[in-house]
């Protein structure tokens, strides 16, 4: 098992996989958000993840393709919100994913990445003690592909309140221009974690929330996924920031914005 696995890590399809992904999360994603880079993440993250399961274990390809079936399906459906909201909770960077029934036409590319591991793939690394020296880093670069959690996001907050505090707050309304807004900029809505967050909506590598700290508040905080390179998503988010707290100011008299030293979207 241990020669087939250092086997499938340096060969041709595998690499190729791999760097897709990488570039694809880290450039292309940020670059050129749509549904062409939003499904090859998906194609080139299965093909990266199953290969190696395919070669370490050929005998059991039947088990292999329904667990990451029902593994996938679980992440891309409401199913997983829960442990998303346990995960958010008991670390500092936060982890996030759209429900998006169409992913699953990735599992296509399961039967392809079984045939080959049953090929007998070989390593373009003819030498097998220079195969143990690449195999490190390809693996260091795989885990960090799949886990893509290796920097932070950014996030801004901002708080809007009444200037007097015995004037009505019309909270109803500040949260309709915000899912109005939230909704015209392509973000749907999805499962808040009370008691942090009221409301929530996430879309293309953006989060936002909304909570009432008081009866004449609402705090509003934004999050950009800029990736390690691409910087579009953060420059979208600072966008519709600052669209909300125009459309506010426009519609309603009498509300102050306060804004945390935390550090700005960039």
């Amino acid at each position: 098992m241990r020669n087939r696995l250092l086997a499938i890590f340096t060969t041709g399809p595998f690499v190729l996989s791999l760097a897709v992904l990488l570039i694809n999360d880290q450039l292309l994603k940020q670059m050129y958000p749509g549904l062409i880079t939003g499904k090859l993440s998906d194609f080139a993250g299965l093909a990266v993840v199953a290969m190696p399961l395919f070669a370490a274990f050929p005998r059991h390809a039947r088990a292999i393709y329904l667990a990451l079936a029902g593994a996938f399906l679980w992440w891309k459906s409401p199913a997983s919100d829960g442990f998303i909201a346990f995960i958010n909770e008991v670390q500092p960077l936060r982890m996030v994913r759209t429900v998006d029934y169409w992913d699953l036409v990735a599992l296509a590319v399961l039967p392809a990445c079984a045939k080959f591991a049953a090929s007998q793939p070989r390593s373009f690394v003819t030498t097998a003690g220079l195969r143990r020296w690449v195999f490190p880093p390809v693996l260091a670069a795989t885990l960090f592909a799949v886990m893509a959690t290796s920097y932070p996001q950014p996030r801004k907050d901002f708080a809007i309140r009444t200037l007097e505090t015995s004037s009505q707050f019309p909270r109803d309304s500040i949260v309709e221009v915000i899912e109005e807004i939230a909704k015209k900029r392509g973000l749907e809505r999805e499962s808040a974690s009370p008691p942090h967050w009221e409301g929530a909506f996430s879309g293309r590598d953006i989060f936002l929330t909304y909570s009432f700290p008081s009866p004449n508040e609402i705090a509003v905080g934004i999050q950009a996924d800029p990736g390690m390179f691409g910087k579009g998503e953060v420059r979208r988010a600072e966008s519709i920031r600052n669209e909300i707290k125009k459309t506010l100011t426009l519609r309603f008299k009498g509300l102050q914005y306060i804004e945390p030293l935390n550090p700005p979207l960039r």
